[in-house]
């Protein structure tokens, strides 16, 4: 049996999976009309409530400027608010606003379509088995790249 052989078509399997799960979250992108760095960043953001403006610039892999620039295109649809950090006023924090948590919310339903549409199609031993299988990579990944 040859492993790489089958790990080359398990791959091509998982590309066109996910081909299949961009088109579904890409509607969505779509209506809001947003890319996706910044459903990126407003997905970290639900997560973490609140970014400094050098957050953001790391997880869009730019400069502060660039960063603060972005932020404002989101601020002005309302996705997103900024405050002053009362504690050191050069900080800026970011929150998600009304449409952010609107559209967090739009995506959660997203997710929860994907698996009933999907995942639960498969039987219950083949969804234990593959969170197994994927917790296992993920701490093969995570370790690789420390």
């Amino acid at each position: 049996m040859d492993l790489k052989k089958i790990l080359l078509e398990a791959n091509q399997f998982s590309e066109e999976i996910k081909s299949v799960f961009i088109n579904e979250y890409k509607k969505i992108l779509d209506e809001h009309d947003l890319s996706s760095k910044q459903s990126l960043v407003l997905n970290v953001l639900h997560k973490s409530k609140k970014l400094t403006m050098n957050e953001v610039a790391t997880i869009i892999n730019a400069t502060p400027s660039a960063a603060s620039q972005f932020i404002r295109k989101l601020e002005k649809q309302q996705y997103v608010k900024r405050e002053i950090n009362e504690e050191n006023r050069r900080e800026v924090f970011v929150f998600l606003d009304t449409k952010g948590e609107d559209f967090y919310k739009e995506l959660n339903e997203v997710d929860e379509m994907v698996l009933e549409k999907y995942f639960l199609q498969l039987p219950e031993e083949d969804i234990l088995t593959y969170h197994k299988i994927l917790k296992k990579l993920h701490g093969i990944v995570v370790k690789q790249g420390e």
